[in-house]
């Protein structure tokens, strides 16, 4: 379906590209068929530009929708690890030796003596610049040059807030953590707790949900609307089915057992 929608996107947008083209180039040029071949090849080449911005601005959203649900995971089994600085720890010594776990972040000391911080904040609500301020300060006596912050989420807007403090800060989410991190060193946590993923309304369930006690009060008040404005508006047929369909669908759903009955549980 994403695939569907993509493709009918890059349709009308070539199809209004080249319809901007095609008009100033006919405006200016006697022959059709060169103004048809200029338009499409100025087209193609604005498509091309396009995708290839958004390929490199939006790298996290080519992950596999499987590798999405793994970042999710992911995250959820870290923030429930007590010992997830261990994890970030032997991350980081893959590739730099000299990196030593604090008591809330990983230190990295570079060879040329300059010093980087990796700081999990693994909250499940957003990162607030109240979360970084601490960050910074909890860390400040290291006088490192770089701070990497991994969380789940945070506001767009942070972006620009944190170019006010006086050393770099790069700002990594569940996302970004699983491209640029556990991806690019190949090593990954190990998934613990598998968070809750939202599955498609079956049939039946939509039946149930459909024909449920609690409908008949919007069936009926719809049908009545539809009642009500046939005293204004000269009736027809339509009104007759609609109004019909509502009274039988409010019918259903009041008297049908089989989506109004529940089995009773022990509490306790």
């Amino acid at each position: 379906m994403n695939k569907f929608l993509f493709i009918i996107q890059l349709l009308l947008k070539a199809f209004l590209i080249f319809l901007i083209a095609f008009v100033w180039l006919r405006f200016f040029l006697d022959k059709l068929w060169l103004a048809i071949v200029i338009s499409s090849a100025v087209t193609i080449i604005i498509l091309l530009l396009s995708l290839a911005v958004k390929s490199k601005n939006n790298q996290k959203k080519y992950l596999k929708q499987k590798e999405k649900e793994n970042a999710i995971d992911m995250f959820f089994s870290l923030a429930n690890d007590k010992n997830y600085l261990t994890f970030f720890e032997n991350l980081a010594k893959i590739r730099h030796q000299n990196a030593s776990k604090k008591k809330s972040y990983i230190l990295i000391t570079h060879f040329d003596q300059s010093k980087t911080i990796l700081y999990p904040i693994l909250k499940f609500k957003l990162l607030t610049l109240d979360d970084i301020n601490l960050a910074f300060i909890n860390c400040k006596k290291e006088k490192a040059q770089k701070l990497v912050i991994c969380c789940n989420d945070y506001e767009k807007e942070l972006i620009s807030s944190i170019k006010s403090f006086p050393i770099e800060i790069l700002i990594l989410d569940k996302f970004d953590s699983y491209l640029m991190l556990y991806k690019e060193y190949e090593f990954y946590p190990e998934i613990t707790i598998k968070s809750v993923k939202e599955r498609k309304m079956t049939f039946k369930e939509l039946l149930a949900y459909a024909f449920n006690r609690s409908r008949t009060k919007g069936y009926l008040i719809a049908a009545f609307f539809i009642f009500l404005t046939s005293f204004f508006v000269q009736i027809n047929i339509y009104y007759c089915i609609f109004s019909s369909l509502l009274l039988l669908l409010a019918l259903i759903s009041y008297i049908n057992p089989k989506y109004n009955s529940f089995a009773k549980k022990e509490l306790l």
